[in-house]
Protein backbone atom coordinates (compact mmCIF):
# COMPACT_ATOMS: atom_id res chain seq x y z
CA UNK A 1 0.00 0.00 0.00
CA UNK A 2 3.17 2.49 0.91
CA UNK A 3 4.64 1.53 -2.86
CA UNK A 4 1.69 2.48 -4.37
CA UNK A 5 0.91 5.79 -2.74
CA UNK A 6 4.59 6.58 -3.45
CA UNK A 7 4.10 5.91 -7.00
CA UNK A 8 1.22 7.41 -7.10
CA UNK A 9 2.74 10.83 -5.84
CA UNK A 10 5.28 10.41 -8.24
CA UNK A 11 2.91 10.20 -11.15
CA UNK A 12 1.30 12.83 -9.59
CA UNK A 13 4.63 15.16 -9.53
CA UNK A 14 5.75 14.23 -12.73
CA UNK A 15 2.51 14.74 -14.56
CA UNK A 16 1.96 18.24 -12.96
CA UNK A 17 5.17 19.25 -13.85
CA UNK A 18 4.49 18.29 -17.71
CA UNK A 19 1.47 20.02 -17.47
CA UNK A 20 2.82 23.13 -16.27
CA UNK A 21 6.00 23.38 -18.11
CA UNK A 22 4.21 22.73 -21.38
CA UNK A 23 4.77 24.75 -24.75
CA UNK A 24 2.35 26.80 -23.47
CA UNK A 25 4.48 27.95 -20.20
CA UNK A 26 7.59 28.64 -22.75
CA UNK A 27 5.54 30.90 -24.75
CA UNK A 28 4.14 32.83 -22.01
CA UNK A 29 7.43 33.24 -20.60
CA UNK A 30 8.99 35.04 -23.76
CA UNK A 31 5.75 36.92 -23.69
CA UNK A 32 6.21 38.11 -20.33
CA UNK A 33 10.32 38.59 -20.80
CA UNK A 34 8.92 41.36 -23.44
CA UNK A 35 6.02 42.84 -21.29
CA UNK A 36 8.16 42.86 -17.85
CA UNK A 37 10.93 44.91 -20.02
CA UNK A 38 9.15 47.45 -20.97
CA UNK A 39 6.44 47.84 -17.78
CA UNK A 40 9.42 47.39 -15.58
CA UNK A 41 11.50 49.26 -17.37
CA UNK A 42 8.82 52.12 -17.22
CA UNK A 43 8.27 51.70 -13.79
CA UNK A 44 11.89 52.10 -12.70
CA UNK A 45 12.60 55.14 -15.21
CA UNK A 46 9.38 57.09 -13.47
CA UNK A 47 10.07 56.43 -10.36
CA UNK A 48 14.16 57.06 -10.50
CA UNK A 49 14.29 59.43 -13.08
CA UNK A 50 10.98 61.22 -12.35
CA UNK A 51 10.49 60.87 -9.09
CA UNK A 52 7.14 59.27 -9.34
CA UNK A 53 5.39 57.71 -6.15
CA UNK A 54 5.97 54.22 -5.50
CA UNK A 55 1.95 53.73 -6.16
CA UNK A 56 1.53 55.64 -9.48
CA UNK A 57 5.01 54.00 -10.80
CA UNK A 58 3.80 50.63 -9.99
CA UNK A 59 0.35 51.43 -11.66
CA UNK A 60 2.34 52.41 -14.82
CA UNK A 61 3.99 49.09 -15.45
CA UNK A 62 1.06 47.04 -14.08
CA UNK A 63 -1.08 49.07 -16.86
CA UNK A 64 1.29 48.94 -19.86
CA UNK A 65 3.10 45.25 -19.20
CA UNK A 66 -0.90 44.49 -18.51
CA UNK A 67 -2.19 45.72 -21.41
CA UNK A 68 0.38 44.39 -24.22
CA UNK A 69 0.20 41.16 -22.00
CA UNK A 70 -3.21 40.63 -22.33
CA UNK A 71 -3.34 40.99 -26.51
CA UNK A 72 -0.31 39.12 -26.72
CA UNK A 73 -1.08 36.16 -24.72
CA UNK A 74 -4.54 35.80 -26.18
CA UNK A 75 -3.49 35.30 -29.33
CA UNK A 76 -0.40 33.82 -29.19
CA UNK A 77 0.24 31.69 -26.12
CA UNK A 78 -3.87 30.51 -25.39
CA UNK A 79 -4.97 31.30 -28.76
CA UNK A 80 -8.57 32.46 -27.18
CA UNK A 81 -11.57 32.86 -29.73
CA UNK A 82 -13.88 33.64 -26.20
CA UNK A 83 -15.97 36.30 -25.49
CA UNK A 84 -13.92 39.08 -25.54
CA UNK A 85 -15.89 41.18 -23.58
CA UNK A 86 -15.83 38.12 -20.74
CA UNK A 87 -12.61 37.76 -21.29
CA UNK A 88 -11.58 41.37 -21.02
CA UNK A 89 -13.43 41.35 -18.04
CA UNK A 90 -12.32 38.59 -16.05
CA UNK A 91 -8.41 39.56 -17.06
CA UNK A 92 -8.85 43.17 -15.61
CA UNK A 93 -10.57 41.31 -12.66
CA UNK A 94 -7.90 39.22 -12.32
CA UNK A 95 -4.94 41.87 -13.07
CA UNK A 96 -6.30 44.22 -10.29
CA UNK A 97 -6.49 41.11 -7.73
CA UNK A 98 -2.57 40.34 -8.70
CA UNK A 99 -1.60 44.23 -8.93
CA UNK A 100 -3.05 44.68 -5.05
CA UNK A 101 -1.88 41.45 -3.87
CA UNK A 102 1.68 41.49 -5.31
CA UNK A 103 2.67 45.72 -4.34
CA UNK A 104 0.78 45.36 -1.08
CA UNK A 105 2.64 42.51 0.04
CA UNK A 106 6.17 43.64 -1.04
CA UNK A 107 6.81 46.56 0.83
CA UNK A 108 5.63 44.98 4.15
CA UNK A 109 8.11 42.18 3.08
CA UNK A 110 10.95 45.10 2.40
CA UNK A 111 10.42 46.68 5.18
CA UNK A 112 11.23 43.99 7.55
CA UNK A 113 14.11 42.27 5.60
CA UNK A 114 15.83 45.73 4.53
CA UNK A 115 15.27 47.61 7.89
CA UNK A 116 18.53 49.58 7.85
CA UNK A 117 18.42 50.34 3.88
CA UNK A 118 17.21 53.76 2.77
CA UNK A 119 13.75 54.76 2.27
CA UNK A 120 14.51 54.66 -1.62
CA UNK A 121 16.37 51.52 -1.79
CA UNK A 122 13.94 49.94 -0.28
CA UNK A 123 11.45 51.13 -2.84
CA UNK A 124 13.17 50.15 -5.96
CA UNK A 125 13.60 46.50 -4.29
CA UNK A 126 10.09 46.65 -3.34
CA UNK A 127 8.96 47.58 -7.08
CA UNK A 128 11.43 44.67 -7.90
CA UNK A 129 9.58 41.96 -5.66
CA UNK A 130 6.48 43.16 -6.59
CA UNK A 131 6.74 42.70 -10.17
CA UNK A 132 8.29 39.48 -9.98
CA UNK A 133 5.46 38.08 -7.43
CA UNK A 134 2.91 40.20 -10.19
CA UNK A 135 4.48 38.17 -12.84
CA UNK A 136 4.00 34.52 -11.12
CA UNK A 137 0.56 35.15 -10.02
CA UNK A 138 -0.05 36.39 -13.29
CA UNK A 139 1.15 33.58 -14.97
CA UNK A 140 -1.42 30.94 -13.46
CA UNK A 141 -3.90 33.41 -13.13
CA UNK A 142 -4.05 33.71 -16.83
CA UNK A 143 -3.67 29.98 -17.46
CA UNK A 144 -5.82 28.37 -14.70
CA UNK A 145 -8.84 31.71 -14.38
CA UNK A 146 -9.03 33.87 -17.91
CA UNK A 147 -7.86 31.65 -20.46
CA UNK A 148 -9.11 28.77 -18.88
CA UNK A 149 -11.71 27.24 -21.97
CA UNK A 150 -8.07 27.09 -24.05
CA UNK A 151 -7.00 24.08 -21.26
CA UNK A 152 -9.97 22.36 -21.24
CA UNK A 153 -10.69 21.91 -25.00
CA UNK A 154 -7.31 21.07 -25.68
CA UNK A 155 -7.12 18.33 -23.03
Amino acid sequence: RRKRRKRFWRASCAEMKHHILDKTFWVYTAIAVACWCVGTGLMFLLYNCLHVGYWIASACNYLVGGTMSYFLNRKYTFHSHDNRLLLLAKYVLHMVVCYFVSYSLAPVVTKFVLDHWTLHAKGNVSLAVGSVTFTILNYFGQRYVVFRSFHQKKA
